[in-house]
């Protein structure tokens, strides 16, 4: 059966004159057949790198999660970020859950990655392992292409659905492509758009 997942973000990034903070707007539309299931998504990072994550139907359907950390940032030639994040789900999936987001980024090259394992209080069979992967090359200032994975452990059963990826970004503005499954014929694809708004904190002791 063939699925679409129409992604539409919205990023607020507010720089400071020392160290920024983030705060990302996410709507997640899937729909499966006659299915349509909206996931919205708060990201909150404030300057001191302090993270913060709300969710519903993104972990389970008609489940509210909600997960904090830290992101972690190093380097110069490469540079890349980790965020260790704890978070709990309320909903028709409850239990505590460990994640960590991590990226990094070399030239044109860039790599993403989410990973999470939820352990369900209800019944240990529903507990799951899962992980969204990325490793892309920036072809142009516009253009952008690479290789994405997703991997679920539910229920003594793997799932793996390899995909590409492609897409272009004006400005602040982004859209991507991803293809999954590509040579199956239950492949699906989920279309990404995101906007971000940037500007400085003027410092009113000046």
């Amino acid at each position: 059966m063939k699925k679409s997942l129409l992604i539409a973000s919205l990023a607020l990034l507010h720089y400071g004159l020392a160290a920024q903070s983030k705060l990302t707007l996410e709507s997640y539309h899937y729909r499966d057949g006659g299915t349509s299931t909206v996931m919205p998504v708060i990201q909150m990072e404030t300057n001191n790198r302090w993270h913060a994550e709300v969710r519903y139907n993104y972990d389970a359907h008609q489940t509210l999660s909600v997960y904090a950390g830290r992101t972690i940032e190093r380097g110069r030639e490469i540079m890349y970020s980790i965020t260790p994040m704890l978070g709990y789900s309320a909903g028709k999936f409850n239990g505590p859950s460990v994640a960590v987001n991590a990226e990094a980024t070399w030239n044109n090259i860039f790599l993403y990655s989410q990973t999470q394992y939820n352990l369900s209080a209800q019944a240990r069979s529903q507990s799951f392992f899962y992980t969204w992967s990325e490793a892309g090359y920036d072809i142009s200032e516009r253009f952008f292409t690479g290789v994405t994975l997703q991997y679920t452990l539910a229920s003594g059963e793997r799932l793996i659905e390899p995909g590409i990826m492609g897409g272009l970004s004006f400005n602040n503005v982004s859209l991507t492509c991803y293809l999954f499954k590509p040579a199956a014929e239950d492949r699906y694809i989920i279309l990404g758009l995101n906007y971000e708004l940037s500007f400085k904190i003027k410092n009113k002791h000046r």
